[in-house]
């Protein structure tokens, strides 16, 4: 480890009961123990994340909405107070700077929560264009911790800790609450395919009084989750679960050069008209003519292997798209992948080849997610 890697509040527990590693500038915890079983806790009971790596930027003003607006492709518009949307920033030529979470806590309030990879970038854009419009943006990262709760057991969890039922609390919703006697705000939201939330614990500034309040909220959640079978996870299982549910991944399925429409996402764009953001025009020319350069397709491995990013996708032996993201689903001790190819080349069930270190496999194209919707996901039929 070098000491320009950035650490969360929690490290000191992560480094005394997992293994961690360098991603995206953090010292994070891959695994606590080993990341199949973390993968299918998560599944059928309960995992809990530490997020706070990512950026929590804080928009008040009274052209928050109008700054949003300009800067988002989605509807900020059609957001109430103590909604939430997921979403995309964009360049001028219709790429993907990142994809967000974004949730209006007040009137005039709002969170962005964006990737650890592009927050210094994220930031710098922000400010940017702030100037244009009366908002105040701050940058609130190092004075809230942020962890994810998912499963099926994940609201009885949250319920718990709450001392409420909070099930009733809408999917992307994002409330003011007490967890645990802390004060919080509790989103509906995740990136497992599962349900749950994701806890923002306010008031825990990154000084040694803070990393001991944040350390010892991590430990009660695992102590009032025993019950549910709660364990913690790390990158290895949260990359993992975001694979099997067909979530993308920026650095994988987004970068400055796919738009959201090429990467399969869209229901992060709304052609709003007040005003037109940044990248309108290109993602409505995909929007409404389809993609000439790409789109994203999932994959089932047919014969032995697992795929991984920058393996070449073959069609009678033409190299027609690349995966981007592909591991072993332990669902269904398979190997599955998402990636790239040629508009309008093949449909659902087709047969394709990878080229595997020089072996050449077959994969049928799939649909995502890649499990039963009715046993797994925030879907399942109880």
């Amino acid at each position: 480890m070098t000491d320009s890697l950035e650490r969360t509040h929690l490290f000191e527990w992560h480094k005394s009961n997992g293994d961690v590693i360098p991603f995206a500038g953090w010292e994070m915890p891959v695994r606590y123990s080993d990341i199949r079983t973390e993968h299918m806790t998560v599944r059928d009971h309960v995992g809990i994340f530490d997020t706070t790596h990512m950026r929590r930027f804080w928009i008040t003003g009274p052209q928050s909405l109008e700054f949003l607006q300009y800067l988002t492709t989605n509807n900020v518009r059609k957001l109430s107070v103590n909604g939430g949307h997921y979403s995309t920033c964009l360049n001028e030529h219709g790429g993907t700077r990142d994809d967000l979470m974004l949730y209006r806590v007040g009137e005039n309030e709002y969170v962005w929560v964006t990737n650890a990879s592009n927050g210094e970038k994220i930031w710098e854009h922000l400010n940017k264009h702030a100037s244009k419009f009366d908002v105040h943006v701050n940058d609130r990262s190092k004075e809230v911790v942020m962890i994810a709760v998912q499963g099926p057991k994940a609201l009885a969890l949250l319920s718990k800790l709450a001392g409420r039922d909070v099930s009733d609390l809408p999917r992307f919703s994002c409330n003011r609450i007490d967890l645990a006697g802390r004060d919080c705000y509790l989103c509906r939201t995740g990136y497992t395919g599962e349900d749950g939330g994701e806890i923002l614990l306010l008031d825990t500034p990154f000084t040694d009084t803070g990393k001991k309040k944040a350390i010892a909220f991590w430990e009660e959640i695992l102590k009032q989750g025993e019950e549910f079978n709660v364990t913690p996870c790390g990158l290895g299982a949260r990359d993992s679960l975001r694979l099997e549910a067909g979530l993308v991944l920026y650095g994988h399925e987004l970068n400055e050069d796919t738009s959201p429409i090429e990467a399969g996402i869209p229901y992060a764009v709304k052609f709003k008209v007040d005003p037109h953001y940044i990248g309108y025009d290109v993602v409505r020319s995909h929007k409404k003519e389809g993609t000439i350069r790409k789109t994203r397709i999932g994959l089932i491995m047919i014969d032995k292997g697992i795929p991984r990013q920058g393996y070449s996708i073959l069609l009678k032996g033409e190299n027609v798209g690349e995966v981007t993201s592909g591991g072993m689903s332990p669902i269904l001790h398979n190997g599955i992948a998402l990636g790239f190819v040629k508009p309008n080349i093949v449909e659902i069930d087709d047969v394709v080849e990878i080229d595997i270190k020089g072996r050449i496999r077959k994969a049928r194209v799939s649909n995502w997610p890649f499990y039963d919707t009715d046993k797994y996901g925030d879907r399942r039929v109880e």
